[in-house]
């Protein structure tokens, strides 16, 4: 039997083979960044673009609203198809030869091309960005006078929670309020630039179009110039040094522009009219959103609490407090009080003045802490802060385009829109509240009502846009269009009060669509009334017919 041949072991590396070796291999802390310096970010970029990436997918994710939309949608689509804006009501019977002045064109036509574009998608998109665009507008300033990010986090919150009942809802409003918080946060930067002469006319000049919220935005450089002006004139008691302070003429010079630059409308100097006429209507009052706040709602509790923040800052802060602060806080803050729509003005001015002053309070920590800082650096021990490299730029870029694809709307730009009616439907559901009346609006579609139909209020504006072509609807959210009679009978139908079957019969009304949320007790008289009949039933709502109707209707 042969003897196995030796076989040879393997030469180890001795000591000096292996420092060898290791010495030619790439070491990772020496490799040269070759991304330019002015593209290298810090490490409080990327934390920053994580937070609002989380914000931006939650608000990617809040499902259409059933109100107010779908009627800008509609009106939008009118002006594109007719290549103008009609001049009295085009929709509503009962309103039919009322002047209409549409002070939110612009934003209908942009909002409609949107959705032709990407459908329900897009929507979710254009919502997220306007208020994402309030958002960086006030962190950018937050950020100019503070170095915490929890302060910054708080300033946010303040500014989302206190109004989020009316932010949570896609309407025009919204585009005014991003020129707001945009004109807000350029006039509280610490130096202007000569682009603000440029920048702040133009914005006025689409704010004047998108939604006739402008007057707020006039309002807020008006109290600006007053309360320079006053700070000049209790400082140095001359009146005459208050009127030639360069930054009260500035402000002045401001106003005058943007008062000029709103002109440019479709209704020129009758905008202003126009304007007063729809905020005074008595329609409106009848309305929650146009109530005045009380504690029991979420508007009053988040009020209350910003309130107490305030004045909580407000006593310990060592800042000066300028004159512009409470003119702004104060006057901003009694037309809230008289009215819940307009708390989404106050909202962003009590997130800047809190972090304004918050930041004062700490200023000393924070001064203390640079100290710190600047000894740690002169003893040439390695930088503690984050410095700026390239592959903070790459992690950034990648965690913008993980956010966006992650959304509705960029999951529609990299697989398509749905065309299929069945995929479509689907798609739309998931998109929409769950109180929007999809169902119904798709029955009356193929069973399309004859004659003037008494409907909910909060459907008018969907049941417009879903709705069969030409339905005749008693009201939509133009509530203010309608005479005030026929708007008080309303509440009498739909609440069944004295006399209300009377009311449907001087109407001529034959079709009755009424949701369970709100009108629950009507569906039940119905539903007992020999009169009518039920004729389509779900979880949201039912429509009812007269079983002999009336005729010529």
């Amino acid at each position: 039997m042969n003897s196995a041949e030796p076989v040879e072991s393997p030469e180890l590396p001795t000591s000096e083979n292996a420092s060898e070796s290791k010495g030619n291999r790439p070491d990772a802390s020496q490799l040269e960044d070759r991304v330019p310096e002015w593209a290298r970010l810090g490490r409080q970029t990327v934390l920053w673009t994580v937070i609002l990436g989380i914000l931006w997918m939650f608000l990617s994710y809040q499902p259409l609203w059933h109100t107010d939309l779908w009627g800008h949608l509609f009106y939008g689509k009118l002006i594109v198809e007719q290549r103008a804006i009609p001049e009295t009501e085009p929709v509503l019977p009962l309103a039919g030869g009322v002047p209409f002045r549409d002070t939110a064109w612009l934003s209908q036509v942009l909002a409609y091309g949107f959705y032709s574009w990407k459908g329900v998608t897009a929507m979710r998109f254009l919502f997220a960005l306007l208020l994402m665009t309030c958002v960086l507008a006030l962190l950018i300033r937050f950020r100019e006078r503070t170095d915490s990010a929890g302060l910054c986090l708080l300033g946010l919150a303040i500014f989302m929670c206190v109004a989020w009942k009316s932010l949570a809802i896609i309407r025009p409003q919204l585009a005014g309020l991003a020129c707001y918080v945009v004109l807000l946060s350029l006039v509280s930067a610490r130096q202007w630039t000569r682009w603000i002469w440029v920048i702040v006319p133009l914005l006025f000049v689409a704010w004047a179009n998108l939604h006739g919220s402008f007057p707020m935005g006039i309002g807020l450089l008006g109290l600006l110039l007053l309360g320079r002006a006053g700070d000049v004139w209790l400082r140095t008691g001359s009146f005459a040094r208050a009127c030639q302070d360069a930054r009260a003429r500035q402000l002045l010079l401001l106003t005058e522009l943007a008062l000029i630059a709103v002109l440019i409308n479709p209704y020129g100097l009758g905008i202003f009219a126009a304007i007063q006429s729809i905020s005074r209507d008595p329609n409106l009052r009848q309305l929650v959103e146009w109530e005045p706040v009380t504690l029991r709602m979420a508007h009053g509790m988040g009020f209350a609490v910003a309130t107490l923040l305030l004045m909580s800052v407000y006593r310990l802060s060592p800042r000066r407090v300028s004159l512009a602060e409470p003119l702004l806080l104060w006057g901003m803050g009694l037309v809230s009080l008289w009215s819940v729509r307009m708390m989404v003005w106050w909202s962003p001015l009590a997130a800047w003045f809190f972090v304004l002053h918050a930041s004062s309070i700490f200023a000393q920590r924070q001064r203390r802490h640079r100290r710190n800082i600047a000894e740690i650096e002169t003893d040439n021990e390695p930088e503690l802060l984050p410095g700026r490299s390239g592959l903070n730029t790459v992690l950034t870029i990648g965690l913008i385009w993980i956010f966006f694809s992650y959304t509705p709307f960029g999951a529609t730009l990299l697989h398509g829109y749905p065309r299929e009616d069945a995929e479509f439907t689907r798609l739309f559901k998931r998109n929409v509240s769950r109180h929007t009346p999809v169902d119904l609006a798709t029955y009356l579609g193929k069973h399309p009502p004859q004659g003037l139909v008494l409907n909910t209020y909060e459907w008018g504006d969907y049941l417009l846009w879903a709705g069969p072509p030409g339905i005749q609807l008693y009201t939509n959210s133009h509530a203010h269009l309608l005479p005030q009679e026929i708007w008080d009978d309303y509440f009498v139908m739909t609440q069944g009060g004295a006399g209300w079957e009377d009311k449907l019969a001087r109407y001529g009304i034959n079709t009755i669509i009424a949701d369970y949320h709100y009108r629950g007790r009507l569906i039940e008289v119905l539903k007992q009334n020999a009169e009518w009949q039920l004729d389509y039933d779900d979880s949201l709502g039912a429509i009812f017919l007269r079983k002999e109707p009336y005729p010529n209707y």
